[in-house]
């Protein structure tokens, strides 16, 4: 039986070499920065803010690489990749917890 082939990932280290992922990398931090601060605070006070950055835009960088294997051309990849950085603003969130509580109440 043959083993499906499999596209082993880069090392982050290696990854933040690539300009591309440098600036994809700059793009979730902006994102962050500017429609998540809370969280963003939050990360920062806890140490933890470039760990959960790096690990967004390796899981969309990782995203894109697959998406392009399986035939999507670039624009289709980033539509999927980008959800991985360009999370929900914070007021967002905030929306749809309430619409999903009203909806609880009505049920």
């Amino acid at each position: 039986m043959s083993r499906a082939k499999t596209n082993p990932r880069e090392a982050l280290e290696d990854l933040k070499k690539y300009p591309a992922f440098q600036v994809l990398r700059a793009k979730a931090e902006q994102h962050e920065l500017q429609f998540r601060p809370t969280e963003s605070q939050a990360l920062k006070k806890a140490g933890t803010f470039d760990e959960v950055i790096d690990s967004r835009t390796e899981s969309a960088w990782n995203s894109l690489v697959d998406c392009r294997a399986r035939g999507m051309n670039q624009h289709e990849a980033e539509e999927v990749a980008l959800e991985n950085i360009l999370l929900p603003s914070e007021q967002e969130e905030e929306q749809a917890r309430q619409d999903q509580q009203e909806q609880m109440v009505e049920e």
